[in-house]
């Protein structure tokens, strides 16, 4: 058997060329844009945003409630495969430095993530928490690397029950810690909690992992969610053919088929709204986008830039939307049916169209009630625009039809 360490070097190697062939493309794309332009926008009115917050407002909440969630999340990439329940299970024992190695990994790209979101919520932190900027980033290291190391050594829990009840166990430990934190308590009550932490990882989790084996099955299961989601992110942009189809039955969304796709048009028509509703989390995206895009056509002052968030958030739905093309690629049944690809582009039209116009009609009621009657009605012109020569042209633009 290889070193541990080359092992691992060659996965993490492996996984990256794969994973840096699909960042180009998500970087060359039109959505990076799209992000560049909120970024802006969001850089230009945070000053603004800030100084229109009340005295009231629960900034300490706010800063409990991110970092208990990002302190808690702490799973450890260890790029193992499903082969691996045959090859390198019966050397476990001598996998120490591949699965060291495994959790420096995870905990560097956490605290990176940990950073980012101190730095963006840093001016709010000055303004309502303190000054203690760097000290409150060390000591949130230190619990991350704390919940690395605990997080790891519940994967060798024998149920899901079990982990879920350390995981309640640690987002209430994090939480205090963070709320301590945050609120200006005295030194002595952080240590004290320290003093837990310290416990509970040499009394508890270090005797739990010399008790226990590792759950490899369990490993492979969070490894394959973790590279699932990205892979996601990135069929957003290009055809992924490692992506798994995920089907979520949705039983109580059956009602909106007949409004999505009419399938006495064409089976496409029928095929695409179902797999809209029930895979991939389609749905769930296109929800969030369009709460996203109405809260922030909210917060932001009327004008021009409503108009601009509107159609920059209609694009990305179209975007996410553009993928159902390749969804039933890889399933030969479909090649079977007498239709051709003309149906199959307007079946995708047909749903674009639908969905970005229920969309608009969404954001136009939010800006009825917070905007000037001008700005919804040029919205819905914008919109309407934007919906039809999008769904007919835009989301065919990479597609060979």
């Amino acid at each position: 058997m290889k070193d541990g360490m080359m092992l691992w070097r060659e996965r993490v190697s492996s996984y990256w060329n794969e994973a840096i062939r699909y960042l180009r493309l998500i970087f060359n794309s039109g959505f990076l844009f799209t992000i560049y332009v909120l970024i802006i926008i969001g850089s230009y009115y945070y000053s603004q945003m800030l100084d229109w917050l009340p005295e009231t407002f629960p900034a300490v909440w706010v800063f409990t409630i991110v970092f208990t969630w990002l302190l808690t999340r702490s799973r450890v990439r260890t790029f193992v495969k499903h082969a691996d329940l045959v090859f390198l299970l019966p050397y476990e024992a001598k996998l120490t430095s591949y699965f060291r190695a495994s959790l420096l990994y995870s905990f560097l790209l956490q605290v990176s993530v940990l950073s980012v979101v101190m730095i963006v919520l840093g001016p709010l932190f000055f303004l309502r928490i303190g000054e203690d900027f760097w000290f409150t980033l060390a000591l949130l290291f230190i619990v991350k690397a704390w919940n690395v190391i605990t997080s790891w050594n519940e994967q060798r829990l024998p149920s899901e029950e079990e982990r879920r009840g350390h995981l309640l166990l640690r987002g209430m430990v994090n939480g205090v810690f963070c709320y301590l934190l945050f609120t200006g308590a005295g030194f002595g009550y952080v240590a004290a909690l320290f003093g837990i932490m310290a416990g509970l990882l040499f009394l508890y989790y270090r005797p739990l992992a010399r008790r226990r084996s590792l759950k490899w099955e369990h490993l492979i299961n969070v490894e394959q969610q973790m590279v699932m989601f990205f892979y996601r992110i990135a069929n957003a942009f290009t055809d992924v053919p490692q992506l798994k189809r995920q089907i979520r039955e949705r039983r109580y969304l059956n009602g909106l088929l007949p409004i999505l796709g009419d399938k006495q048009q064409s089976i496409f028509h029928y095929l695409f709204a179902r797999s809209f509703l029930r895979s991939n989390d389609y749905f769930g995206i296109y929800l969030r986008l369009v709460f996203v895009c109405a809260l922030l056509l909210y917060v932001l002052p009327t004008g021009w830039l409503q108009l601009i968030v509107l159609i920059l958030f209609m694009h990305m739905v179209m975007m996410q939307l553009s993928t159902l093309w390749y969804h039933y690629d890889v399933m030969m049944w479909v090649d079977l049916y007498p239709i051709d690809s003309l149906s199959k582009k307007g079946a995708l039209t047909f749903l674009s169209l639908r969905l970005l116009l229920l969309m608009l009609g969404v954001q136009v009621i939010v800006l009825l009630f917070v905007s000037s009657l001008q700005i919804a009605g040029i919205s819905i012109v914008l919109g309407g625009v934007f919906g039809y020569f999008g769904s007919t042209t835009l989301i065919h633009r990479r597609k060979k039809v």
